[in-house]
């Protein structure tokens, strides 16, 4: 079977053909280019085909990667779990670092941190002022259809898109 980029290069060298052909020549252009045109249907069905295919490993990678994080989440607060254990008995005992050859562990004291009890009684000097500006893209786009000349915007038409269902 032909590629698809063979049977594209050949269709396209046919209807730059048809354009001046006479009417034999016209008829027999045609003719190819309908077997062309079955061929690369029938290319294009196994290409889907492979597509759906695909579908299935995404699913099941979907699914891995789900089961692997919820793993991950396990082990890291296993792990936390067993940190805090740790640093429970080392301060209750008042043991403040242990040694030995592979690493060492130390009991380090924690720093003084603030912690706000009600939001609403802080001063506005304490409060951090957030502000998310964004291009609203279809807001410029429709602005632009209707003719309105937007500065430093302009339309594009995006890539086709292939539909299989």
């Amino acid at each position: 079977m032909t590629q698809l980029y063979v049977l594209t290069e050949q269709f396209k060298e046919l209807q730059a053909l048809s354009v001046n052909a006479d009417e034999d020549m016209a008829i027999a252009v045609r003719d190819t280019m309908q077997a062309i045109e079955g061929e690369f249907e029938e290319k294009g069905k196994a290409l889907a085909t492979i597509v759906l295919n695909m579908d299935t490993d995404v699913e099941a990678l979907d699914k891995e990667i789900e089961r692997l994080t919820e793993r991950k989440r396990a082990i890291k607060n296993r792990q936390e779990s067993l940190k805090d254990y740790l640093r429970e008995n080392m301060e209750a005992a008042g043991i403040k670092k242990i040694s030995c050859p592979l690493f060492s562990i130390t009991c380090a004291e924690g720093r003084e941190i603030a912690v706000v009890d009600d939001e609403s009684l802080l001063p506005d000097e304490f409060m951090r002022v957030k502000t998310d500006v964004a291009p609203d893209k279809a807001e410029i786009a429709k602005a632009l259809k209707a003719g309105t000349e937007v500065p430093g915007a302009h339309l594009e038409r995006a890539k086709s898109s292939i539909r299989i269902k």
